[in-house]
C-alpha cells in the first residue's frame, strides 16, 4: 500500500486514517512503442494490473496523452484514431474496467466521421459500466506538429463516477488556469490529465499540476509518457496533487499511487478560501479586488 503524503487540512482519526471513505489512484508513467497499438494496449494493462496488486484499493487509474499509438511522429497519427465509442481501445479498457471494477482514464486520437486526416487528441474516461465521459483537447501545443495536426475542442464535460465529479484534461491544458477554473466553476473536484510532456520543461509539468490543484482546490491526477524517442525527450513522471497542492502521491518505479479523499476539496476551500466562488463582496476589476460595501472601505 502506498504512503500517502497529506496536506494539514486533511481530517485523520487516531491511527492516522481519513475519517472518511477514501479510494486509491494510479498515475501509469510508460514508454509505449510508436504506431504499435495492438502492443501499447498490452503494456499498458500489464501496468494496469501492476498497480492493482501493489495497492488493492485502486479504484482510478490514469495513462499517457496517446498511449494507444505513442505521441511521437504525429504527423502519421490519423491511421490510429479510432472512435471514441466503438474504437479497439473503447472496447478494451472498458472490458479492463469491468473486470477489474475501477475507472481508467487515457489518451487516444480520436477519428470524426467524414474527415480522412481530421482527428481530436482525445481522452476516455471509462468505468465498469462502459464510457463515462470523452473529452477533447482544448489546448494544442505550437511547438510541435500538434496544432496542424488536431482539431481543437470545444467541450469540457464534467461527470460523477466513484462518489467524486470528475474532469478531463490533456497535457498542455495543465499550462492554464483557466481551465482547471472552469472544470471546478462546473463541479469538478478531481482532474485526470493524461499527458507527453516534454523534456526540458519537467519542473514546469509538476509545478503546473500542483499550480492547477491550489488554484481550484481540486485533486489533480496527471501521468506523463517517458521515453527517449527521434522528436523528444519525456523525462517528468506524474504524480497526484491534492487541493492544497501539495503532492499526495508516492513512486513505485513508473507508478504513481495516492490517495483520494471525496470530502477534501469542500475542506480545503472552506480551511483556505473559496477561489471558485469568491468573495460575494468583492468586485474584480483590472486585477484588483474592490469592496462593495462602503463600510469596508478605509484610507491608507
Amino acid at each position: 500500500m502506498a504512503q500517502v503524503i497529506e496536506g494539514d487540512f486533511h481530517t485523520v482519526d487516531h491511527v492516522g486514517t481519513p475519517e472518511h471513505e477514501t479510494s486509491s489512484i494510479a498515475c501509469l508513467n510508460l514508454r509505449p512503442t510508436p504506431g504499435d497499438a495492438a502492443g501499447n494496449l498490452m503494456m499498458a494493462e500489464r501496468a494496469i494490473r501492476e498497480a492493482v496488486r501493489e495497492s488493492p484499493s485502486v479504484a482510478w487509474i490514469v495513462l499517457p496523452e496517446l498511449i494507444t499509438c505513442g505521441y511521437s511522429n504525429l504527423k502519421s497519427v490519423y491511421r490510429y484514431a479510432e472512435d471514441a465509442h466503438s474504437g479497439v481501445s473503447a472496447r478494451f479498457f472498458t472490458g479492463l474496467a469491468r473486470d477489474l471494477d475501477l475507472h481508467i482514464a487515457y489518451g487516444f486520437p480520436e477519428s470524426v466521421p467524414g474527415m480522412e486526416k481530421g482527428v481530436y487528441d482525445s481522452a476516455n474516461l471509462v468505468g465498469p459500466e462502459g464510457i463515462a465521459a470523452t473529452y477533447r483537447k482544448w489546448n494544442l501545443v505550437r511547438t510541435t506538429a500538434e496544432y496542424w495536426v488536431f482539431m481543437a475542442g470545444t467541450e469540457l464535460p464534467v461527470v460523477e463516477a466513484q462518489g467524486m465529479l470528475v474532469a478531463l484534461a490533456v497535457c498542455w491544458d495543465l499550462g492554464f488556469p483557466e481551465f482547471s477554473r472552469e472544470a471546478a466553476m462546473s463541479g469538478a473536484d478531481l482532474i485526470l490529465a493524461p499527458a507527453a510532456w516534454r523534456s526540458p520543461w519537467k519542473s514546469q509539468y509538476d509545478l503546473s499540476c500542483a499550480a492547477r490543484a491550489l488554484d481550484s482546490g481540486v485533486y489533480v491526477a496527471s501521468a506523463n509518457q517517458l521515453g527517449d524517442y527521434p522528436e523528444a525527450r519525456f523525462d517528468a513522471p506524474g504524480h497526484v496533487h491534492g487541493p492544497d497542492g501539495v503532492r499526495v502521491s508516492q513512486s513505485f518505479g513508473t507508478i504513481s499511487i495516492g490517495i483520494l479523499e471525496p470530502e477534501a476539496p469542500a475542506r480545503w476551500r472552506a480551511i483556505y478560501g473559496n477561489t471558485i466562488a469568491g468573495d460575494d463582496n468583492l468586485t474584480v476589476i483590472g486585477g484588483d479586488a474592490y469592496s462593495n460595501d462602503a463600510s469596508a472601505v478605509s484610507s491608507s
